[in-house]
């Protein structure tokens, strides 16, 4: 059993519509269109620093990894499945390296997308007819 999560840089007005359509979009092979940043690219290295991809380990080393796949990378993402046994261990890891890196956060169990520790609205709210001219 597995606790998977997408991480993708920040993107300003993202709603948890967009971020599940990214993340079902990469999980199917696709290749969402979502802005890269530094942010992301500092969080991977640190996260695979201390806890390299499964796809890099020798036959040896891969059953004490805590990934039960390898990672989901795109240029402005990362989707990353974790076996539920080290799923705490890793996930107060990534807590800390999300109050260095401002990233969105999803977590397709609970099907709820967040930005610190704010989860993102649902979808975009519409205008009111009078905000049109505004």
């Amino acid at each position: 059993m597995s606790h998977d999560l997408g991480f993708f840089s920040v993107k300003q007005g993202a709603t948890t519509a967009e971020v599940r359509a990214a993340y079902l979009s990469s999980c199917e092979g696709g290749d969402p269109a979502w802005p890269s940043s530094e942010a992301l690219e500092s969080f991977i290295l640190a996260l695979e620093d201390q806890y390299p991809c499964i796809d890099t380990l020798s036959d040896d080393e891969v059953d004490n990894s805590p990934w039960s796949c390898g990672f989901d990378k795109g240029d402005g993402h990362i989707i990353v499945s974790m076996s539920f046994s080290r799923a705490s261990e890793v996930g107060n890891f990534i807590w800390g390296l999300l109050e260095r890196y401002e990233l969105i956060v999803f977590d397709p169990q609970a099907d709820k997308a967040y930005l610190g520790d704010d989860e993102l609205p649902a979808k975009q709210k519409a205008k009111k007819w009078w905000q049109f001219w505004k």
